[in-house]
């Protein structure tokens, strides 16, 4: 499945230099718009190299082979935008798709699966199949909520 900034850049290049069926079918003009579709979505995202290399890299001097946490570190993940934005639904995303699960489990299972890489266990799917039955629950907000909540455990910080 492509990304979607790549589907984005795609589109925009299309749109501002459409290839004809001819020049699909070549090779190098192929490889060519791969290229600047590449280049489109670097563009795209190289602002948040800016947040993220000294959040999480290593001082100068420190040794990289270990993982460690820091305050800073969580608080970003804790109340950072990006994030937030990230996991707001969208086209075809993670938490885009859960909102269109219709079956409880199906969703439990997709989430865990794209976010732990590991299918929940009974009492995991129980929790989510509750806090998506709560009442006044909106349930777009409770699956960013559930996504964002995994994306921030433990579990996943020292697992990916």
């Amino acid at each position: 499945m492509k990304r979607v900034q790549e589907k984005a850049a795609e589109a925009a290049l299309d749109k501002k230099a459409p290839m004809d069926a001819a020049a699909r079918k070549d090779a190098k003009k192929m490889q060519q718009r791969r290229r600047e579709v590449e280049q489109v979505v670097f563009d795209k995202l190289k602002g948040n190299i800016k947040t993220f290399v000294p959040l999480f890299g290593a001082g100068a001097g420190q040794p990289q082979d270990e993982f460690f946490a820091t305050v800073d570190q969580a608080l970003f993940f804790t109340n950072g935008g990006p994030v937030q934005s990230w996991l707001n639904p969208s086209g075809e995303n993670l938490t885009g798709r859960l909102v269109k699960a219709p079956d409880v489990k199906q969703l439990a299972d997709e989430l865990y699966l794209s976010v732990l890489a590991r299918r929940p266990s009974a009492e995991e799917a129980a929790d989510v199949a509750a806090y998506l039955s709560g009442e006044n629950i909106d349930r777009t907000t409770a699956i960013k909520e559930l996504a964002w909540a995994m994306v921030t455990s433990a579990e996943f910080r020292f697992n990916h």
